[in-house]
């Protein structure tokens, strides 16, 4: 295991301010090729989530689920998608920040 963090940042481009209280699920794919799910919880007031910390975060391809469809239906807004998974490999020992720039639209 490395020290290295895994984050994300979630901006609501219709609105041009940080996406407080969107659920995100973080999964890894594990030895046999299934989605193991490894967390869930809300970005912050910034839009910040802290995905992995330092020691839980071997190399391996991760799948960010973002649960935008409650966000947008919160503030009464009808969007296209009602969530959005970005999936990304994690092999190098460096830190990773995964931005999200959000708009109900397109």
């Amino acid at each position: 295991m490395d020290a290295r963090k895994f984050s994300t940042h979630v901006l609501d481009t219709s609105v041009g301010k940080a996406a407080a209280s969107v659920r995100v699920t973080i999964s890894v794919l594990d030895e046999i090729q299934e989605w193991r799910s490894l967390r869930a919880a809300q970005t912050n007031a910034d839009g910040r989530f802290q995905l992995l910390e330092a020691g839980e975060f071997p190399s391996g391809v991760y799948r960010l689920t973002f649960h935008v469809g409650s966000y947008f239906a919160e503030r009464y807004v009808k969007t296209l998608y009602p969530a959005i998974d970005i999936i990304v490999e994690c092999s190098e020992n460096q830190n990773y920040h995964i931005p999200l720039l959000l708009n109900p639209y397109h």
